[in-house]
């Protein structure tokens, strides 16, 4: 008499959220202009002496409910948008650039996670000229 079993049971991978690896940043200051949005007013306004960071990724950035924040030391800049549409540019902004001190590590972290204590980045923090 055959024994009946049941098949296998396939377990989902877990989704792959590792944030890629910078690869190059480059900063200018620019006048920051809010992206219009669909369903509700953008609170934030025009911003003369707002600072453009361009972090370039090894691969495109994955996409989440969460999303990323750049740390330039310990100072955490939260308003991004990506520059081209395979997601491999993201553009931070920082509406305070005063705060932003040379030499500063550069690490991008997901939303809600802080960078650790000390850490070694590839990048540093470089105001333009």
């Amino acid at each position: 008499m055959p024994i009946d079993k049941a098949p296998q049971v396939e377990v989902a991978r877990k989704p792959e959220w590792e944030l890629p690896q910078i690869v190059n940043v480059k900063t200018r200051a620019r006048l920051y202009q809010p992206r219009a949005t669909r369903n509700f007013e953008n609170p934030l306004g025009a911003a003369r002496n707002a600072l453009e960071i361009v972090v370039s990724l090894s691969s495109p950035m994955p996409i989440r409910a969460l999303g990323p924040v750049l740390w330039v030391g310990d100072v955490r800049l939260t308003e991004s948008e990506p520059v081209e549409p395979d997601g491999k540019e993201m553009r931070f902004w920082s509406f305070d650039p005063s705060r932003l001190k040379d030499g500063a590590p550069i690490a991008m972290m997901w939303m809600g996670e802080e960078p650790p204590k000390k850490f070694k980045a590839k990048f540093n923090f470089k105001k333009p000229k």
